[in-house]
């Protein structure tokens, strides 16, 4: 049996199901038909913001463009009626990695169409003003956090206590726990170790985030470039030199200059993130540095036996979902892409097919895609956060395209 076939048949059989047209819990009813992580009768069958990232990606190599579209327009949608898309269309009090420019890029790449651009522009700039607005930091770089009322902070405090237990911060503020708590959750990477500090494992209200500093980098070059095919030289202009002044504040503030690695950064006590984390590999991957020296430093601290942990392994802490050795197809997706825009395209194979090699193992045990992988021993992984879930969303999107990528292997 052709493994990979019948993965990629899966796929192919498998993506109207992930489509759904509205939910009874949304809290509006959304314009078009949008993407689902997983089946649309199962756990997490709601709009999510990046997932549908990655799942547009596999969409589109399948040549379901139609469909990448409608995903869009409810991005789009969102941030016409709220000024930035939410993690959910049930979670509103907060938005997540934005990479809906990224995703009208792509579109755009594929179809050479200059409508796509011209539809897409001004919610674009728009979503960027949300975070010059309302993610800043007293350093002039971005951080994730939240919208949240007093009300529901300690509603999601007596939520996390159940999933988490959090023994250790029995002494610690409420609200002021569970606003970090949020804002990791606002990350996509809830929940892991790369904001501890001596008083808290959950920081992260200290930190300026690597990770979403790159993605703003990478969305600056990118509407610029848009705004250049459309012949408004004025705003490509304004975002190259946004792009510019984000790139000089990441290598001032983010960058150790002991070990060349970047890290989140603490503007509190002007530190970094005791845990080298995927975050490390953004600017890679998204253009801040081409240095391959500290690429090679970060791989060696995740790269695992079958693939990318998403944080290095920290003795004596408790491993969450997001930490060690858990493998996120977005993670591997970053990876990749920092090893090529790097030239180490040994290493981007190597990571590529330790991933593929491992959703098809487990394809051929389970007869389906996951979550989530356990790059230390090749199998599903398991956390005790919640019981991983079967999914189409980013582990399709990704694994397509990687597959994609290495096809001549």
């Amino acid at each position: 049996m052709d493994v990979r076939m019948e993965v990629e048949k899966y796929i192919s059989g498998h993506w109207d199901a992930t489509i759904c047209e509205s939910r009874k819990n949304s809290f509006i009813k959304l314009p078009k038909p949008y993407s689902t992580p997983c089946a649309a009768d199962r756990v997490f069958a709601n709009f999510y913001y990046w997932d549908t990232y990655f799942a547009n990606i596999g969409l589109m190599i399948d040549g379901r463009v139609e469909q990448v579209e409608n995903n869009l327009d409810v991005m789009a949608f969102f941030i016409d009626k709220l000024g930035y898309v939410p993690n959910a269309d049930t979670l509103i009090n907060r938005t997540q990695p934005p990479l809906f420019t990224r995703g009208v890029y792509d579109l755009y790449q594929f179809t050479k169409d200059k409508k796509i651009i011209e539809k897409y522009l001004p919610r674009l700039e728009k979503e960027m003003f949300f975070f010059e607005q309302d993610r800043m930091t007293p350093c002039g770089l971005n951080a994730y956090r939240h919208n949240a009322t007093k009300t529901y902070l300690l509603e999601f405090y007596d939520k996390m206590q159940q999933r988490l237990g959090l023994e250790k911060e029995r002494d610690v503020d409420k609200i002021a726990l569970s606003g970090s708590l949020l804002s990791i959750a606002e990350s996509g990477w809830d929940f892991n170790p790369r904001f501890m500090t001596e008083q808290s494992r959950f920081a992260a209200n200290e930190f300026a985030h690597l990770d979403l500093n790159c993605l703003l980098y990478d969305a600056e070059n990118k509407i610029a470039e848009m705004a250049s095919i459309l012949g408004n030289q004025e705003m490509a202009v304004r975002f190259r030199g946004k792009a510019q002044i984000r790139q000089d504040l990441i290598d001032t503030y983010m960058r150790d200059k002991k070990s060349g690695i970047y890290y989140d950064y603490n503007f509190v006590t002007g530190s970094y993130s005791k845990v080298v984390s995927c975050a490390s590999l953004y600017p890679y991957a998204l253009g801040v540095s081409p240095d391959s020296l500290g690429l090679s430093d970060v791989l060696n601290k995740l790269e695992l036996p079958f693939g990318i942990a998403s944080c290095e392994d920290v003795k004596g802490e408790e491993r969450f979902q997001w930490g060690h050795p858990s493998m996120w197809p977005s993670n591997v997706y970053f990876a990749v892409t920092a090893c090529m825009n790097t030239g180490e395209k040994q290493s981007a194979k190597r990571i590529a097919k330790k991933y593929t090699d491992c959703v098809e193992g487990c394809f051929l045990q389970t007869g389906k895609l996951w979550e989530k992988y356990d790059a230390s021993v090749g199998v599903v992984s398991v956390t005790k956060e919640y019981k991983t879930p079967e999914m189409m969303g980013w582990t399709a999107g990704v694994y397509l395209y990687l597959c994609q990528l290495f096809k001549e292997n």
